[in-house]
């Protein structure tokens, strides 16, 4: 595992030291959900272990979360075995270790789990998809080519037109206008609420949920909503994240909904997946309209913005651009000697 940091030691120090009570596990749930975010798995990990005794219920739960997205599935399964035996009435605790059993291809300890789970809330609607799935491998399992693959496990959510729940690159969106604006409202409404009660790591049902909101009630608020959600499960809630599929939904919002509020977050994030994805010309089609928009920023942000549109445009191969952009934030800098400029003389170099 990774070192963690002197700071992260430091707060789990304190958090040890102060004990465990609401306000101290909000502060360690809050830390280890930006961990995670920053991709950070083994500081995370670090950080629940330090503060798994007396743990809550809901402490454990993220935890496992945790294990189950870094594919720790016995970890998994041995921390909520003990969680299951100080928590025995938890359905959220049952419902996660029936997940780690199926990850561990325990299938009937895992059928057991979700029985006992929808024996005490028969409208569970997670115990309810993860056994139909485990009845239809188990009914597949008598032919020769099954196979059991839970790191790409497939439930079809409530009402889905979809058998792929999760999505290759090439992701593309069939909006649907049979429906009235009040009927697409409260269909939206629906599977928002469906989303409320789905464990955190069932992201094969998330996205599954967000394809149906933006193709079936695209004309509502929550279409927009779930094209940046959706994008957000791509980059963060899979590993490897899937880029491709993010930059589909992102551009599906910019295309529909050109006047989004969510228009500059979106188009940040268009610039970072482009970047990954090594599509140059995208990256400048973007920074060319953020500065005909605001063409004269303060300076530390033109800096900023210029160097990158000049980094892409020399990755593009526009050489002769990407030079008189290296010259502009080097003159903004003003002979401060900067970062941006320092960095814009060495690239400039190469040219």
């Amino acid at each position: 595992m990774k070192k963690i940091n002197l700071m992260l030691a430091i707060a789990i120090g304190s958090f040890i030291a102060v004990g465990a009570n609401a306000a101290d596990e909000d502060a360690i749930l809050k830390k280890a959900r930006e961990l995670q975010l920053s991709k950070k798995y083994d500081e995370a990990i670090n950080l629940f272990e330090s503060n798994k005794n007396n743990a809550s219920e809901r402490l454990y739960v993220d935890y496992a979360a945790l294990l189950i997205t870094v594919k720790k599935y016995k970890e998994c399964d041995e921390l909520l075995t003990k969680a299951q035996s100080i928590y025995p009435n938890s359905l959220r605790i049952k419902n996660a270790l029936g997940m780690a059993k199926y990850k561990t291809g325990n299938l009937s300890s895992a059928s057991s789990l979700f029985s006992q789970v929808l024996g005490k809330d028969p409208d569970n609607k997670y115990a309810k998809t993860m056994l139909e799935t485990i009845r239809k491998e188990k009914a597949a399992s008598d032919s020769p080519i099954a196979n059991h693959n839970t790191d790409n496990i497939t439930t079809n959510a409530e009402d889905t037109d979809y058998s792929d729940a999760t999505f290759s690159s090439g992701l593309t969106f069939k909006v649907s206008d049979k429906l009235s604006l009040e009927e697409q409202q409260e269909l939206a409404k629906k599977l928002y609420k469906q989303m409320t009660e789905l464990d955190k790591w069932a992201v094969n049902d998330f996205m599954t949920l967000h394809k149906q909101v933006i193709e079936k009630c695209p004309l509502t608020d929550q279409a927009q909503e779930s094209c940046w959600r959706l994008s957000n499960l791509y980059e963060l809630g899979v590993e490897p994240p899937e880029y491709e599929n993010s930059i589909a939904c992102l551009e599906h919002l910019l295309k529909q909904y050109p006047d989004s509020p969510l228009m500059p977050d979106a188009k940040s994030r268009l610039i970072i997946a482009y970047q990954k994805t090594e599509n140059h010309s995208k990256v400048c089609n973007l920074y060319e309209e953020l500065f005909q928009k605001d063409p004269e920023p303060e300076r530390k942000t033109f800096m900023i913005r210029g160097l990158e549109y000049a980094k892409a445009l020399k990755a593009a191969g526009r050489n002769a651009d990407a030079e008189k952009w290296f010259t502009k934030v080097i003159e903004m800098d003003g002979g401060k000697n900067e970062l941006e400029a320092r960095a814009a003389r060495r690239l400039l170099n190469e040219l």
